[in-house]
Parts: C-alpha cells; structure tokens; sequence
C-alpha cells in the first residue's frame, strides 16, 4: 500500500501574504527623480542632530533634483500616523532620524512596503527595504581628545553627556583614547545627565558647572539640546586660572551663536554622505544595508573654530594620518559598561 502524505491545508490567499510579508520591495524607480522624507523629533534649527539630518538631504536636493519633505519635531511618542501618512504620498525613502524610531520604523516598511532608513539597529534590516545607519563618531573623537588635551591648562578635562547611548559612548570612548595617548595623568571628569536627557538645557549647564568648579578647563558635551547648556555654562564661568572655559560639541556647528569665543571644536557628523549612498542603492537595487559614518569616507569630521599653536595642528594631523592609514586603531564601543571600565582603566 502507498503511504499518503498528508500536507496541513494553507490557502493561496495565506502564501500570498506570507510572501508578500518577507519577500516583496517596493518598485524600482526607474530613472525618474527620487521623493525622499526625512523625520525628526525636535526642530529642524536645532543646531545639532536634527538640523545636521534635515541639511544632509536639503544639501543633496538640488544635486539629485529630489523632492523632499521635513517632517520635524514629531517627538518620541507614536509617529506611527506620521509615518503611515509619508507612505501614502508615496515616498520613495523615509528616513527616519532618531534611535527612538528604530523599531517602529521597520514596522511601517513592512506593513506599508515602503522604504526606510534607521538609526543603530542593524538586526532590523531587510534586503530592498531597510537599511540601518550610524556614526564611527569614535575617530572624531579621539582627534577631539588630542586637542582637549594639548589645549589644557589645569590638566582636569570633564566630559558631560545627555545620555549613554550608542553614538555618544563611542564618542567617549575614543575621547578618553585620544587624552590617555597624549597625558595618562590627565584627570578625566564623566557626568550623565540623564536617561534619555537629550533636551535638557538646565541638567547640562548644572552638570558642567559643578566639573567646571572643581577645575575643569575644557568641555566634552554630547547632549542635542542639552548642549546648549553645557555651551552656556562653559560661557558665563571662567576656569580656576581666569581664563576660558573651552568647549568641544558634537554633531553640528555652532559658532554663530557663540559669542564669547568659547567653541573650540566641533566633531562633525556629515549625514549627506551616507544618504547619497542610500540613493545610489535605490537606484542600484541594493538598498538594504548597513551604512557607516567614518573618517574616511568624510561622514565624520573635526571642525576647529579656533587658531591654535603650530605643535598642536601636527599632532592632529599626525593622529587623522594615522588613523585613515590603519595605524592607530581607535576602540568601537558602543555599550554602556565598557565604557565605564575604560574610565576607570586609563584614568585611576
């Protein structure tokens, strides 16, 4: 007798989807121009992320004859509506700015077969679908730990964050590499504003204050709006010697409001070079990847506001040769912990 094997019953309708769910990518767009949205939780003027992820397309716009839509302080709450809504004026790519948009994102892509990019969550990625990016701030930093550090005074240089996230313990991480390779005796000062302290003008202007008190003569501050503080204390309060209080942002420029020339520096986060990347897959069938900003490829860079002694620009030119030549490895680290252990390693 024949054995019969028997197949649980599943409805074409019922493939049709399941297909539809992991395979399908939305249409290529053929030669025509690319419309392209970018959404972001706080203002588009903001002088730091957001402003620097609105001008990364803004810059391209013109170049690639796109057409664009800024869709700004949307908060971290649901854009769940917002997004939906993008998809529906068929957009071509949805670019969703902020690490608090990185699952819901890849949510809408699916449900709605349109394509996004997100930030610091690669496991999300879909072949034509989704593509994650983020910043090898790291290397900036480092170059901004050398200049930190020949730039001292008092050798005290604190180092105030609005949270401990991926990009900016990456930041601190090769900061502290970049001080510990010019002064192991230098005394290094970690404030955490808060959780998710990202807005926080007041908790930065006290953190850096109460660094800035007990001799801290240089600043290091990663906090969107919160830098705002940090830049103020670092304004109304002179260092222990009566000189400047010097201060390194992140992210973007902000020396037109920097009227008591204290803005040393800036690490510099390009975002139009990742999208032109994410475009060129569009058009590539290749969309769906991993994009990284680096050094090398000029998605990160360190901007200097201020002239500074001849030795100094050597050793930083010597230090960004380096690194593009492979020879100084500056440490990837994105978790919390390691970056605590890493303080408590190179600065006793």
């Amino acid at each position: 007798m024949r054995k019969i094997l028997l197949l649980p019953m599943v409805s074409l309708f019922t493939l049709g989807l399941l297909f539809s769910q992991v395979f399908a990518v939305p249409p290529h767009p053929g030669a025509r121009p690319l419309k392209v949205a970018v959404v972001v939780p706080a203002s588009s003027t903001d002088q730091g992320w957001n402003q620097m992820g609105v001008d990364g397309l803004r810059m391209l716009k013109d170049k690639w004859s796109l057409t664009i839509e800024i869709a700004e302080n949307q908060g971290y709450g649901d854009i769940k509506p917002v997004l939906r809504d993008l998809a529906r004026k068929r957009f071509d790519l949805i670019i969703a700015h902020a690490s608090g948009y990185q699952t819901v994102a890849p949510e809408v892509a699916v449900e709605k077969n349109i394509r996004v990019a997100i930030v610091e969550n690669p496991g999300a990625i879909k072949r034509g679908l989704v593509s994650n990016y983020e910043g090898e701030a790291q290397e900036g930093a480092y170059l901004a730990g050398i200049l930190a550090a020949k730039m001292t005074r008092a050798k005290i240089i604190g180092c105030v964050v609005s949270a401990e996230v991926p990009d900016w313990n990456r930041m601190t991480a090769g900061f502290m590499e970049g001080l510990h390779s010019v002064n192991p005796s230098i005394k290094f000062m970690y404030n955490v504003i808060g959780e998710a302290a990202y807005e926080d003008a007041a908790g930065g202007k006290r953190n850096t204050e109460a660094q800035i008190a007990v001799g801290a003569d240089v600043i290091f501050g990663m906090g969107d709006g919160a830098s705002f503080g940090i830049m103020k204390a670092c304004e109304e309060n002179k260092a222990r010697d009566g000189g400047k209080v010097w201060f390194i942002d992140v992210i973007g420029d902000k020396q037109n409001i920097d009227k008591k020339g204290i803005l040393l520096a800036s690490v510099l986060w390009n975002f139009e070079v990742i999208y032109e990347m994410m475009l060129i897959d569009i058009y590539n069938g290749t969309f769906g990847k991993d994009y990284i900003q680096t050094l090398e490829n000029g998605g990160i860079e360190l901007a200097i506001y201020k002239d500074i002694p001849v030795p100094v620009k050597a050793a930083m030119k010597k230090a960004e040769q380096g690194i593009t030549s492979g020879r100084i490895e500056v440490s990837n680290v994105p978790a919390t912990r390691d970056v605590r252990a890493m303080k408590k390693k190179l600065f006793r």
